[in-house]
């Protein structure tokens, strides 16, 4: 039986398969094309050009064998200039030619669902035409025609929460607030609520603390939002915060983040490590959920 009392939601198709919420985690696993990724994992920093889109490619490859349900690939890094120091914005064309090339390659050769993680409508459209069936907009809309690309497109999209400014007062009404008025822009402009995934945006203009406290109120989260909860919690530092260690020795705090927030009724888990993290969600499930396969 369940540990976990969840509002039940409708399935979602994202390219040939069902995500049915409730029955399991799902797990998204990260293809970094970039140079300057804050985990470290970014292709580009080994290799540009075509070397940097046969490296990306191999490793989406090993990330669905590894377990991934998704695969979310991004051509630039998801702190945004502004809110982060050090953060580097890029054009939306090369960002295009980073992700294009990758997601075509990848198409006919994995059956994993491919996601398009960018904060720019049109590298999602054009991300979109070559193969990928999801959207991870990491600005919660910050591009006024992410919704209508969306719309149009007929894909899933999982919307991230940041408030650039920061937060002053109750994270959780915040996040629960600035969610639910993206979920209006969305179903407003022709999204179906069913397509659409929450991210609370764990570590996205946050403290330590409030990413604590949103760690603390999944389930919430999810029940005041009726929407399936993504959480990307890997690698990111307010597990350094309070463990004290460096990036490269974040995985045992992930691990925690990841069983705890499947205790709490999570639906998606964005991850890095992808193979050690499928095991953490395999054995949370099988306590949780009751899952034994």
């Amino acid at each position: 039986m369940s540990f976990i009392q969840q509002v039940s939601l409708s399935a979602l198709r994202i390219g040939n398969h069902e995500f049915v919420w409730g029955s399991r985690t799902y797990i998204m696993g990260v293809v970094n094309v970039t140079p300057d990724s804050f985990s470290g994992d970014g292709v580009l920093s080994a290799a540009r050009g075509a070397g940097g889109v046969g490296e990306a490619v191999e490793q989406a490859l090993r990330v669905e064998d590894e377990g991934a349900d998704i695969i979310d690939v991004g051509g630039e890094s998801s702190r945004p200039p502004g809110v982060y120091q050090g953060a580097i914005s890029i054009s939306t064309d090369e960002e295009i030619d980073r992700v294009v090339p990758v997601i075509e390659a990848l198409s006919g050769r994995v059956s994993t669902p491919i996601s398009i993680d960018t904060r720019k409508a049109a590298v999602a459209a054009a991300a979109i035409e070559v193969g990928a069936v999801l959207a991870n907009d990491v600005s919660m809309l910050g591009d006024p025609e992410m919704a209508s690309v969306i719309s149009g497109a007929g894909v899933g999209v999982v919307v991230s929460h940041i408030r650039p400014g920061g937060h002053r007062g109750d994270v959780v009404a915040d996040v629960l607030d600035d969610l639910g008025s993206a979920v209006e822009l969305l179903t407003g402009a022709g999204v179906d609520r069913t397509s659409i995934v929450a991210d609370p945006g764990i570590g996205f203009a946050k403290t330590a603390a409030q990413s604590v406290e949103l760690m603390r109120n999944i389930s919430r989260l999810r029940t005041d939002l009726a929407l399936p909860l993504l959480v990307g919690s890997s690698r990111k530092s307010f597990i350094g915060s309070v463990t004290g260690e460096p990036l490269e020795n974040r995985e045992f705090g992930t691990a925690a983040t990841v069983a705890l927030a499947i205790q709490r009724g999570v639906d998606i888990v964005r991850v890095h490590d992808v193979k050690n993290m499928a095991s953490v969600v395999r054995m949370s499930d099988a306590i949780v959920r009751g899952r034994d396969d």
